[in-house]
């Protein structure tokens, strides 16, 4: 795979987990995210105002999204959430 092609699936990849994320934590008031792509693997923090309902009760709901995301991602996830 040439660089271009890589760079253009990096940014196809990211724009479906931003879509997915805005989606899913609207109630949360989801502020956006940042992915940083690591050796280890892929490092998700996403921003909101309410990081209480983006966990969840017992952490249900953010293990609801990591799996989500670990489909569109190809590589082992980290989600980090903060407040904004």
């Amino acid at each position: 795979m040439t660089i271009e092609k890589k760079f253009v699936a990096d940014g196809v990849r990211k724009v479906r987990v931003e879509q997915y994320l805005n989606k899913e934590l609207k109630r949360a008031g989801y502020g956006g995210m940042d992915i940083v792509r690591t050796p280890v693997g892929t490092q998700v923090t996403i921003f909101a105002e309410k990081p209480g309902i983006v966990i969840g009760k017992g952490g249900s709901e953010i293990e609801k999204v990591k799996a989500e995301l670990q489909k569109l991602t190809d590589k082992k996830l980290i989600v980090d959430i903060k407040e904004v």
